[in-house]
């Protein structure tokens, strides 16, 4: 951490919040986590933050998910959590082995994974370890190819580096899943377009390794979890908080874990068969899915977020600090800049134009794949037709991450807004093969009935909607 000297403050972050703002820029003051006596503590109506909760609550009545944790933050006050359902998903087993969602159950968070990662490596460059400008073959050297050599790290982050959305052929079994990635040929130019990868983050995390000298959960617990009092996040969670079992949150069944092929109920282990491949055979953790957490946790990370890289040391009682506070004191994780820059658009060409789509799109799918991107984030946009989980009365710089077995962390950093929305499920990863399985339509477009079957049930983007029209004022 570094502590922020009183000018540094003053010039990155203002005092009191702005009704509006043109620019992210102008941030509130950094704000610890904490509960709100009532919403109107900070200007919301809890009219509309019940209808959030009637939203949550129909899509468990609805069997369209079995169980969910909702968390709603605004100027650092929590004035919404709430469990839902049962705590596991798609469960096949006796009703009374199946409890009621815990407050602080334990997620597979998937691909929020994502933003761990791309902290890491802003943080990373931040301190001068590694250089987001930098082609890859500096820390990989298996990409000095005359195909990849190319490759900046800052396309990794950005999801331009010229990869596929996945490995071509199944990691399943690979005895050496590294070295099939980083041989992988690329599947477009590098910075020239926007295509989301688990294998570029997969590979982003080894450059992080390299960087930062240390395996990535690692770098993620020393540079942010522990840090931030993170105290239930963490890969592997079987191994790394057995204690804690009775909140892990299960998702689903695999026929792919036990020799015999008979199912296997995943709880404490990551859904993604891939990663879960990687880890179980010894290879380490990956940067694209595998993390685990809670609703509290994730909104300490957003707070950061919006606290634009800041976090409240020492005296916390009114729930903020300022520079002239001398009970307590500031640190950040990384420069407000920095941390700002992750939610604004990075998916550019050489010239500063972006890449990705605008506006309306045809489907959840082609908005994750092909849309402007942050470092990590999925980005707001409020043309109706957007296929976006900030929905429709966001501020333009709200940022969204999407884990593809039903979770949802968003940020708008607005200081009209200053929000944080954490929205957890146990929807399970849908199907990647059959009906519902990732499949190119007659019009050559990808799709992934499945996924957008997620979307459209739990529907974020309403959740969203309805805490954004909470606000009635600073």
């Amino acid at each position: 951490m570094r502590r922020l000297a009183f000018a540094a403050l003053l010039t990155s972050i203002v005092v009191a919040p702005a009704l509006a703002s043109a620019n992210p820029s102008s941030a509130t003051r950094p704000y610890s986590l904490q509960y709100a006596t009532s919403p109107s503590q900070v200007c919301m109506d809890a009219t509309y933050l019940s209808q959030a909760s009637a939203h949550v609550q129909s899509a468990v009545n609805a069997g369209t998910i079995d169980g969910a944790v909702l968390l709603v933050a605004r100027h650092g006050k929590v004035v919404l959590h709430k469990a839902f359902g049962k705590r596991d998903g798609n469960f096949a087993g006796p009703v009374a082995q199946n409890p009621s969602m815990p407050k602080d159950g334990i997620f597979d968070l998937q691909s929020i994974t994502k933003i761990f990662t791309a902290f890491v490596a802003i943080d990373l460059y931040d301190d001068g370890s590694l250089d987001l400008s930098d082609p890859v073959a500096n820390y990989l050297p298996e990409f000095a190819t005359p195909e990849k050599s190319g490759v900046l790290v800052a396309d990794l982050v950005r999801f331009t580096s010229g990869h596929s959305i996945d490995a071509a052929a199944s990691l399943l079994g690979d005895a050496d899943p590294w070295s099939t990635m980083l041989a992988e040929s690329l599947a477009y130019t590098p910075s020239t377009a926007v295509l989301y990868s688990d294998i570029a983050y997969r590979l982003l995390g080894r450059v992080a390794e390299a960087a930062g000298g240390a395996p990535l959960d690692v770098l993620v617990k020393n540079r942010i979890t522990s840090p931030l009092g993170m105290k239930d996040t963490a890969w592997q969670p079987l191994v790394n908080m057995p204690s804690k079992s009775s909140r892990f949150v299960g998702t689903g069944y695999s026929t792919l874990r036990e020799p015999n092929g008979a199912p296997r109920y995943m709880r404490g282990e990551v859904a993604d068969e891939q990663d879960y491949w990687i880890e179980a055979d010894g290879h380490g953790v990956t940067g694209c899915d595998g993390a685990f957490s809670t609703a509290w946790d994730l909104a300490l990370l957003g707070q950061m977020f919006l606290n634009r890289g800041a976090r409240v040391v020492g005296n916390t009682s009114y729930g903020y600090c300022t520079p002239w506070m001398w009970t307590c004191g500031i640190d950040l994780l990384a420069s407000p800049t920095l941390v700002e820059g992750t939610m604004l658009v990075q998916s550019t060409d050489a010239y500063g134009a972006p890449l990705g789509i605008y506006g309306v799109t045809s489907s959840w799918l082609d908005d994750l794949l092909f849309a402007n991107k942050g470092h990590g984030w999925e980005l707001a946009d409020t043309v109706p037709g957007a296929h976006v989980v900030t929905g429709l009365y966001s501020s333009p710089y709200a940022a969204s991450k999407i884990g593809a077995a039903g979770t949802f962390l968003t940020v708008d950093p607005d200081p009209s807004r200053d929000l944080v929305i954490v929205l957890l499920t146990n929807y399970g990863l849908p199907p990647l093969a059959g009906p519902d399985g990732i499949q190119v339509d007659a019009s050559g477009n990808l799709i992934w009935p499945g996924y957008e079957g997620m979307l459209n049930g739990i529907a974020p983007d309403v959740v969203n909607d309805l805490v954004q029209l909470s606000i009635t004022g600073p």
